[in-house]
C-alpha cells in the first residue's frame, strides 16, 4: 500500500467523522442556545406583564402604609398564581428577579440574550470538525513521507 494514497484516506476518513461530530455538536449548541434565547424572552415578558405591574402597586402600598419603609429584600418573594406566574422574587427597588411559572420553570434576570454571533459561529463547527483532523493526518502523513523517502 501506498504511504501517500493511505495517508490521503486516513485524513479523509476522519475529516469526515470530525464532520459529523461538529455537525452533532452545532446542534447540540444551538439548541441550548435557542432555549435560552426563549427563557430570555419569556422572562422579560413576564416581568414586564400586568399582573407583575399590579403586584408591585399592591406591594409597595402594602408596605409603606404598614411600617412606612423597605421590606429586607433577602429572598423577598409573593406568592401570585395568576397568568402565567407562579411565584415573583423581588430585588431592590422592587424589581423582578426571578419568577416560577405555573408550568414549574424558574426563570431569572440572570438569563442574558444571546450574541448574534454565535450563530454563524455554530454553522463552522462541522467545517471545523472536518479541517482540523484532516489538516492535522495530512501534515503528519507530510513529514512521515520525507523520512520515508530515499536521500540522493
Amino acid at each position: 500500500m501506498n504511504l501517500r494514497e493511505g495517508t490521503r484516506r486516513l485524513a479523509l476518513l476522519l475529516g469526515v467523522l470530525g464532520a459529523l461530530v461538529g455537525g452533532i455538536a452545532s446542534c447540540v449548541e444551538l439548541r441550548a442556545t435557542l432555549e435560552q434565547r426563549a427563557d430570555h424572552n419569556e422572562f422579560e415578558q413576564l416581568a414586564n406583564s400586568e399582573v407583575v405591574q399590579q403586584e408591585r402597586r399592591t406591594l409597595q402600598a402594602e408596605t409603606h402604609s404598614q411600617t412606612g419603609s423597605v421590606p429586607d429584600w433577602v429572598f423577598m418573594g409573593t406568592a401570585v398564581n395568576n397568568g402565567q406566574i407562579k411565584t415573583i422574587y423581588w430585588r431592590e427597588g422592587w424589581e423582578v428577579g426571578a419568577i416560577d411559572t405555573l408550568e414549574g420553570k424558574s426563570l431569572s434576570r440572570g438569563t442574558v440574550a444571546p450574541s448574534a454571533w454565535l450563530y454563524p459561529l455554530f454553522a463552522l463547527f462541522p467545517f471545523l470538525g472536518f479541517f482540523i483532523p484532516w489538516g492535522a493526518i495530512r501534515a503528519i502523513g507530510w513529514v512521515g513521507a520525507g523520512f520515508s523517502q530515499p536521500s540522493h
